[in-house]
């Protein structure tokens, strides 16, 4: 692989892991990096289960969590140290339509009920950071509070790290749910792994810990795009899953020749970083130079507390947008009233927005060769979201599995999945370089702890030793 994400070399297995909602496998590879042997995994979908078996072992399996085959799963196994669940977290993820009484938000419980069932010495769950921001965090309290059991309960610790800060060549924001289990009334030992890369945050972040603001720069800087995908060749079949879709609308050339690096198509925020549809006649329709003027007004000024409060941009009255531009009110009623025509402006509680605001707030998003890429989603094969930094395409599916820190020798469509499964797949992943700082953090807690009680398994009494 590129640069600094290289192999990840794999330890004599140390304690037995049991992996819920295990995907592809990222976060088993990274525990299994750090020591663990995966006595079971299972995932719901039968593409991520291929997948998996194909790269990790035919120890996982196609199983609904909520069903009877998953539980008879459970009640086969004697004992595990380790219990691991990426949960769904569609209910929660900021892409999503965020609905409350979503069913994914209480697959949460099977794992809870799995944890109490089989009682491990820890248990690791992650999902996105947005179950801390929406429905004011009540999940997190929620999930916290359920694994806790008249016979058996965990102190919880909870934390949103970002991949970044662990050489992933990504920002990724995920939560993460560490338990111990309390022996005797006795917590067990826990602590987060250390940063190994500088902590540099992007605009509008805000800080993930008290000393998020610490100087780190002894420690080695971010990982790159470039130094992840940039000694890749062009497109070819000589690497695995290194290809991608070549078709799309003819206009998107035009899009793609306007959007330059660290740039991407942006109505709603006026920033050097947003290319505007109005730039790009091509491809939306040629404008005067009156009515640019009148759209980059209601660009600039739409997020206005002083028009109201809607959070995602508020309507401008006519006269607001002459007195701001400057042009005449004829004239802007006139352009107006044209925009409406042309699809680039909405009527709105008596005044003007722009048409398609939140769809245009951030598509055909180009990142920067050399800083991490933005969060790999499960949507990168389709160019409308996003670009390579310099062609004039879409990711590769070997260019994500990378930038996810996925070793070349990790193969997706080998596993007989298509492209578009195979990109749902590495977007939904746990990266494992993350995954391997959290296992070995987990391993050590483990070492740390006291001895464990009569029953516990054999590898658990090791580490507790």
């Amino acid at each position: 692989m590129g640069g600094d994400v290289g192999h990840l070399g794999v330890r004599p297995p140390r304690f037995d892991v049991v992996s819920l909602f295990s995907g592809c496998g990222g976060l088993d590879l990274g525990f299994v990096e750090a020591g663990g042997r995966i006595v079971y995994a299972c995932d719901r979908s039968k593409h991520a289960v291929a997948c998996y078996r194909h790269n990790l072992g035919d120890h996982c399996h196609q199983r609904d969590v909520t069903g009877p085959a998953f539980w008879s799963d459970v009640e086969q196994i004697d004992r595990t140290d380790v219990v691991l669940g990426g949960f769904p977290c569609q209910g929660f993820s900021k892409a999503g339509p965020k609905r409350r009484d979503d069913d994914r938000n209480q697959l949460y419980r099977s794992m809870q009920q799995t944890v109490l069932r089989l009682r491990p010495r820890v248990f690791v769950a992650e999902n996105v950071d947005g179950i801390q921001q929406n429905f004011k965090g009540t999940f997190v309290d929620r999930v916290r509070e359920g694994f806790v059991s008249a016979e058996v309960a965990y102190d919880v610790h909870y934390r949103i790290v970002d991949a970044a800060h662990y050489g992933v060549p990504q920002h990724r924001r995920r939560a993460f749910f560490v338990g111990v289990r309390r022996d005797d009334g006795v917590p067990g030992d826990f602590r987060w792994p250390d940063h190994t890369h500088q902590r540099r945050r992007r605009d509008g972040d805000f800080a993930l810990t008290p000393d998020d603001r610490r100087d780190d720069a002894a420690l080695p800087p971010p990982v790159t795009v470039r130094e992840a995908i940039g000694g890749l060749p062009d497109p070819t079949d000589a690497v695995p899953d290194h290809i991608t879709r070549d078709r799309w609308p003819a206009a998107y050339a035009h899009v793609f020749a306007a959007i330059g690096p660290g740039q991407k198509l942006c109505n709603v925020r006026h920033a050097d970083t947003s290319v505007y549809t109005w730039q790009i006649p091509e491809a939306f329709g040629p404008t005067t130079d009156t009515q640019r003027k009148v759209l980059t007004t209601i660009s600039r000024h739409r997020r206005h507390k002083r028009f109201g409060s809607i959070p995602n941009g508020n309507p401008l009255p006519v006269d607001a947008i002459a007195q701001l531009s400057g042009l005449p009110v004829d004239r802007v009623e006139a352009d107006c009233r044209s925009l409406l025509e042309l699809g680039y402006l909405k009527p709105r509680n008596g005044g003007y927005d722009l048409k398609g605001a939140l769809f245009n707030s951030g598509l055909f998003k180009r990142p920067r060769w050399d800083a991490p890429a933005p969060t790999v989603l499960t949507n990168f094969h389709n160019p409308r979201f996003f670009l390579h930094p310099e062609a004039d395409r879409p990711f590769t599916l070997r260019e994500c599995a990378r930038l996810q820190s996925f070793d070349d020798d990790f193969e997706f469509m080998g596993s007989g999945v298509s492209l578009v499964e195979g990109h749902r797949l590495v977007g939904n992943a746990v990266p494992p370089r993350l995954a391997a700082a959290i296992g070995r953090a987990v391993a050590d807690g483990m070492g740390r702890s006291p001895a464990p009680r009569k029953g516990d398994s054999p590898a658990a009494q090791m580490l507790g030793a």
